[in-house]
């Protein structure tokens, strides 16, 4: 019974504490916390401190983001912004989650005014063409992509989405070579190695789709969209037989 009481106690002591904490100190135990409920809990007791502070809406669209709760997420990244037309963590977060729920026209805007803030920022660029990729507008694409490639030229993102593009407009031998560079910056990228071996079936080559499809099974056994389409280029080649 003194066990329990005195522990008791302890978290009585530990609550009063906590009711004492600034704005700023839950903001800080926000950021160190170590599961996405604690995060969402003590940003939102920051926030009722302080409810202008922009970080602490976008540490809490973050976290709400993470936790599933999109659209959520997206309307404190919108109160960041509001109270900081300029703030742009917020804008590309928002951004983001747009892009995330294929909302690409309300996205492209806002990696657009990231870019009229800094207009060497890779994952605006990057993103901006996979945007204008998905709204089929592929020049624009191809020159956003190409751009963000400029800046960067060891990041495989962006070759991954010069790769998609150049698949979509079946350009399929600098589709390829956009996915070799992927797989040469991040050996381990077995979507790029199953998009060249979807390439490779597209084109007829079904020796070398197999093959393709082999490597990223090898490393990656249970890789349902590699056992899908090798099975699919066999059927293939039996038919062709």
């Amino acid at each position: 019974m003194n066990e329990k009481k005195r522990v008791g106690s302890k978290m009585v002591e530990d609550r009063k504490k906590e009711e004492n904490l600034s704005a700023e100190e839950w903001f800080e135990k926000g950021l160190k916390a170590k599961n996405i409920d604690d995060e969402i809990y003590y940003f939102k007791k920051s926030i009722e401190l302080d409810p202008n502070n922009p970080s602490a809406w976008n540490n809490l669209g973050i976290a709400l983001y993470d936790a599933g709760r999109q659209e959520e997420a997206i309307q404190c990244f919108v109160k960041a912004l509001e109270i900081d037309t300029y703030y742009t963590d917020g804008l590309f977060n928002l951004g983001y989650a747009l892009m995330q729920n294929r909302r690409f026209k309300e996205a492209e805007q806002c990696f657009e005014r990231i870019l009229k803030v800094d207009e060497k920022d890779y994952n605006a660029w990057n993103n901006l063409g996979y945007i204008q990729y998905n709204l089929r507008e592929y020049e624009k694409a191809e020159k956003s992509i190409k751009r963000a490639i400029e800046l960067d030229e060891e990041n495989p993102s962006g070759w991954y989405n010069l790769g998609l593009l150049y698949y979509a407009r079946e350009d399929f031998e600098r589709a390829i070579e956009c996915f070799k560079k992927v797989l040469e910056l991040q050996p381990d990228n077995m979507q790029a190695l199953n998009n060249i071996g979807i390439i490779y079936g597209r084109i007829g080559d079904l020796d070398k789709a197999i093959e393709t499809f082999d490597q990223v099974l090898s490393v990656q056994p249970d890789n349902e969209v590699a056992k899908f389409n090798k099975q699919f280029i066999l059927q293939r080649k039996e038919v062709g037989e």
